[in-house]
């Protein structure tokens, strides 16, 4: 699952009608009429370009480590299996992170947890790109993995306060072609930095571009006013009430259900496939090919999404991303040769954008909306946690040659994958 341009709010906060306290629970900031936790339509969106930019920052950042592997080992001065360790820390540091993330945009508003989140990106790609111990360089890539994770709440809350089914789709599936278009293209211009300048350059953007971020994130719209920090007493009780009544909720729990199933397909199996290509007896040059294949795949499914005419139908465009990604994984599993994983890439790039678009931006909805940071933050942490399990169990069967097994037991959490979001779908309203 990711600006030079200066942004400022369109509008200014509308006042509210009644007092703090009163009968109409209005927050301040927040017109009447608008959810807690959200901002109205027309001045979210004059923050999304800026948003949509730091998603592709930090989405960049996720893809830059892997063609960098043997420099890195080598001007470090260790192993390759040290090196490649940082890859598992990334997406370990964001996952953990994520939950952390949410309740920040939820109690002090997005804007600000974007902030902080992307100053600790910031400050983690400078260590890295002047560290001179591996161990320090792992535990700086793992840092910068969980800065970089206030932006899916933090999105979550922005596009969520964008009204109709409709127009959250659209603009999430722009920001969806902007970070899997940066996913293609940063290993390469990652690759050529290292080869004609330095690997230290390379993180040493990132960490500019962060810097840049967290500073116009300032003028970023808000969306409401962040509620005071209760600590003592009775106050505290009551937090801890909320915090326990969040997770008895029903509502947490199919959202993790559905971000298991699919970071397990959607995000597992394409990790898979040139692991694949490998076992199958292709060479490396095959494994980068359907790498920017299935990156091709989702930025076409995203566009396709976006330019989708009318509203749309959610449980249409769910059924869609999900028989897509059974289909791959029964072809996988009937004869893994090698137009077969071309073929699984393009079916599976093709589903993420209606799949991911649509769950993004409609699932945090089963939420109220003081928890829907919690919400989108549960969704991402419980697929990255669940594709970095899925893909080390899964390696030791890749290297046997056991694909058919492999990919059939994916396949059927690809075809639970597609039931639960048949059932959660019943309940969409908007």
């Amino acid at each position: 699952m990711s600006t030079s341009a200066q942004l400022s709010p369109q509008a200014a906060p509308t006042a509210a009608r009644s007092a703090p306290g009163t009968a109409s629970g209005t927050a301040p900031g927040t017109a009447p009429g608008t959810a807690p936790g959200t901002a109205p339509a027309r001045r979210t969106t004059a923050g999304l370009p800026a948003l949509h930019l730091a998603a592709a920052v930090g989405n960049a950042d996720w893809h830059l480590t892997a063609p960098l592997l043997g420099v890195l080992a080598t001007a470090l001065h260790t192993d390759l299996a040290t090196v490649t360790a940082a890859i598992g820390a990334y997406s370990l540091g964001q996952g953990l992170a994520l939950p952390f993330w949410g309740r920040l945009s939820d109690r002090f508003g997005p804007r600000r947890a974007l902030r902080w989140g992307l100053t600790v990106a910031a400050l983690s790609a400078a260590v890295a790109a002047v560290a001179g111990d591996p161990r320090l360089w792992v535990a700086a890539r793992a840092a910068c993995g969980a800065g970089f994770a206030a932006v899916a709440p933090c999105a979550g809350l922005y596009h969520d306060a964008l009204g109709p089914f409709a127009d959250r789709r659209r603009a999430y599936a722009r920001m969806m072609t902007l970070t899997s278009a940066v996913a293609v293209g940063a290993p390469l211009l990652a690759g050529l930095a290292a080869r004609f300048t330095s690997w230290r350059a390379v993180f040493a953007v990132v960490a500019l571009l962060a810097a840049v971020l967290a500073r116009h994130t300032r003028a970023l719209p808000p969306t409401a006013a962040p509620s005071p920090v209760r600590t003592r007493g009775p106050r505290l009780r009551s937090l801890r009430l909320r915090s326990l009544r969040l997770l008895r909720s029903r509502g947490l729990w199919v959202l993790a259900g559905l971000g298991v199933a699919e970071g397990l397909v959607l995000l597992g199996v394409p990790a898979l496939l040139a692991p694949t290509l490998t076992a199958v007896g292709a060479g490396d040059r095959a494994g980068l090919l359907v790498t920017v294949v299935y990156g091709a795949s989702v930025c076409a499914g995203s566009v396709a999404v976006r330019r989708l005419p009318g509203p749309g139908r959610p449980r249409v465009l769910l059924a869609a991303g999900g028989a897509a990604g059974l289909l791959a994984t029964v072809l996988l599993a009937a004869r893994p040769a090698v137009p077969v994983v071309f073929a699984a890439a393009v079916l599976l790039g093709l589903a993420w954008g209606p799949l991911h678009t649509t769950l993004q931006t409609w699932a945090p909805r089963l939420l109220a909306p003081g928890a829907r940071g919690t919400a989108a933050s549960v969704l991402a942490m419980s697929g990255v946690l669940a594709c970095a399990a899925g893909v080390a169990l899964a390696a030791p069967l890749v290297e046997r040659g056991a694909l058919t097994v492999l990919f059939g037991t994916l396949g059927g959490f690809a075809a639970v994958l597609t039931a639960l979001l048949a059932g959660a779908a019943r309940h969409l309203t908007k």
